[in-house]
């Protein structure tokens, strides 16, 4: 039905697009105005395409959380901010030793910080906010957003 309609639209735009536009015989309006049709039909797309639509996947919940380590300070965390404390000091630590130490790999890494996203997607992380620790949340979409 949308084709249907966008099709139906380009043509009257088409048509109306110049007031000398001679509609009587259409071999020869087709002949005469085809690079106005064509012209309109690739206009009305663009700004279709441009203008239209939204993407369906919602980024808001792929950000992971960025800590800075020095801040913890360990006071009255629940258990679940406990875990997330422990992962952001060993995802430190890889990442300080990374090509120094045989266990500090990239890999290794990513796994601590997918563990670290999964923790923080059930947990409050009011303390770690609180204190400072929580330092951003990095999106995939290459999005950075700074926690109030």
């Amino acid at each position: 039905m949308r084709k249907l309609f966008r099709r139906i639209s380009v043509f009257a735009c088409s048509i109306f697009w110049k007031n000398s536009a001679r509609t009587g015989n259409p071999i020869n309006f087709i002949r005469k105005y085809w690079a106005q049709l064509l012209i309109s039909s690739i206009a009305i797309q663009t700004i279709a395409c441009a203008y239209g639509g939204e993407d369906p996947y919602d980024y808001s919940n792929d950000c992971d959380p960025v800590f800075d380590t020095e801040k913890f300070t360990n006071e009255n965390y629940t258990d679940c901010e406990k875990q997330i404390v422990e992962q952001a000091l060993i995802a430190k630590d890889l990442q300080d030793n990374m090509g120094k130490r045989d266990d500090a790999t990239l890999e290794v890494w990513n796994e601590v910080r997918q563990r670290i996203g999964k923790i923080a997607e059930t947990c409050d992380m009011k303390k770690l906010e609180a204190e400072g620790s929580l330092t951003s949340y990095y999106c995939s979409d290459g999005r950075v957003l700074i926690p109030k």
